[in-house]
């Protein structure tokens, strides 16, 4: 994306923003259901860019970008609507998402930022509590606040097994051009760029098949925990 469709992108923000803090929008938490591309799993967004800190590099072929500008009527409210949320009142934030987890009877899958990031420390904090509350749940998310997240193991004794619940899978999302330190062995989700010389053998790694709902049935994949390729798109 060209640094007009960036600012595109920040207006909308900007400017629906100023509508919730003027108190013409009441803002409301949403959490989505699933969708085609991840399945039936619960999951939660916020705004791409704008919540993410370490994007740089991907930003300008960000998928949820054109999301974010394209369907103005509905991802606008429901992402920056939990974008709000998630710096003013990060209490109630969470707290919906809990209600959200009690209420699931089946496919007790919950996807972290589908757009978005982890926004601070405490945020990751809340995150790693919510996977302890609900110990039947499966939750995962994509990061490249791999700092954030090394950082949060260090101040647990460097033992990832005992910071980091079983339920709670950190991938470490990789970018050309991003240096990804790695220390303690967090499974990877690494794209395979179209101009790459050196591909990966499909035979030999887990590719993603593009529905979370496969990577639940055949507990593989970021569900389970292990290194996926996708190819860029």
């Amino acid at each position: 994306y060209t640094n007009e469709t960036i600012k595109k992108l920040s207006v909308n923000y900007h400017s629906y923003m100023d509508l919730i803090k003027s108190g013409s929008i009441i803002p409301r938490v949403h959490i989505s259901k699933g969708n085609r591309k991840i399945g039936r799993v619960l999951n939660v967004s916020t705004v791409p860019v704008m919540d993410c800190k370490n994007c740089k590099e991907c930003k300008s072929i960000c998928y949820a970008i054109g999301s974010y500008i394209q369907h103005t009527n509905s991802v606008v409210p429901a992402w920056t609507d939990n974008s709000y949320f998630a710096r003013n009142d990060r209490k109630a934030y969470f707290e919906e998402i809990r209600k959200a987890c009690a209420k699931r009877k089946v496919n007790k899958y919950f996807r972290w930022h589908v757009a978005g990031e982890i926004i601070d420390m405490d945020y990751f904090e809340s995150m790693v509590a919510i996977a302890k509350e609900f110990p039947d749940f499966k939750f995962w998310t994509y990061t490249k606040m791999y700092d954030l997240v090394n950082f949060y193991v260090m101040l647990h004794g460097d033992n990832k097994e005992e910071a980091i619940p079983g339920n709670l899978v950190i991938m470490f999302s990789e970018w050309r051009g991003m240096e990804m330190y790695n220390p303690y062995g967090f499974p990877e989700f690494r794209v395979v760029f179209h101009n790459d010389e050196v591909k990966p053998d499909p035979s030999e790694v887990w590719f993603c098949p593009g529905n979370c709902d496969v990577c639940k049935e055949c507990h593989r994949g970021c569900v389970a925990g292990e290194t996926t390729y996708c190819n860029e798109h």
